[in-house]
């Protein structure tokens, strides 16, 4: 989670749901200059992501788990596919995101 400009301030809900529709992860932030990136927010590898739901100041965004498809995935050895997600600004200056596919590796990896 990234805030991508550094002057603004939000509160952002994150949630990641498997396809049966249940919860994997939700975390609560609040964005801004002093607190704009979290790193490393892990859920367990058996689970199946499917859906990222992420609502800022209140408007929601649904994305699909990047998949298969994506150049950097499948990740190599004890690396996990993981997904960068950056909270910027629309042309009309609304809230809007950025999801990128990225390959994390385990702590102690």
């Amino acid at each position: 989670m990234y805030l991508g400009d550094r002057d603004e301030t939000h509160d952002v809900t994150v949630t990641i749901t498997n396809p049966e529709g249940d919860i994997i992860f939700e975390k609560d932030y609040q964005l801004s200059d002093s607190n704009e990136a979290d790193e490393d927010a892990t859920f367990p590898a058996s689970t199946a992501p499917e859906t990222i739901v992420v609502t800022v100041d209140g408007m929601r965004f649904e994305r699909d788990w990047p998949g298969f498809e994506q150049p950097p995935l499948p990740c190599d050895g004890a690396n996990e596919a993981g997904v960068e997600i950056y909270i910027e600004n629309a042309q009309d200056g609304s809230p809007d995101i950025r999801l990128e596919a990225d390959c994390q590796s385990l702590p102690g990896e």
